[in-house]
């Protein structure tokens, strides 16, 4: 228990990899650089005012709902928890605390993001 837990901050700490490569590919700006994306450009008006403002939000949110069926896959295999409940605990009690850990890392990632920038 004590090497996935271990194993599962450090997955924490690293959570802001992707979450920092979402922020800054997630624009139709960027996307349009991308080989074989470039129709995105064509976008123009409200859908890509549309696109600017939730592709971010959703792919970050694709990401996180990965995250519980890796904990139960967590759960069950390595640690081997037997009983339903237990491995259910086990994976609310390490999805609140990613949840805690993705608020402090969006804040910290988007004014790093934004102080580079300017």
């Amino acid at each position: 228990k004590w090497t996935a837990n271990f194993l599962l901050v450090i997955g924490a700490i690293l959570w802001s990899i992707p979450l920092t490569a979402i922020q800054a590919i997630a624009s139709v700006e960027s996307l349009s650089k991308i080989r074989g994306l470039q129709w995105v450009d064509d976008i123009v008006g409200d859908y890509q005012i549309l696109l600017d403002s939730y592709l971010p939000v959703l792919s970050l949110l694709g990401l996180i709902m990965l995250l519980p069926i890796v904990f139960e896959w967590v759960a069950t295999n390595y640690e081997e928890r037997k009983t339903h409940s237990d491995v259910q605990k086990s994976v609310m009690t390490r999805y609140f605390y990613f949840q805690v850990c993705i608020v402090f890392l969006c804040s910290f990632a988007d004014c790093i993001y934004w102080s580079i920038t300017m």
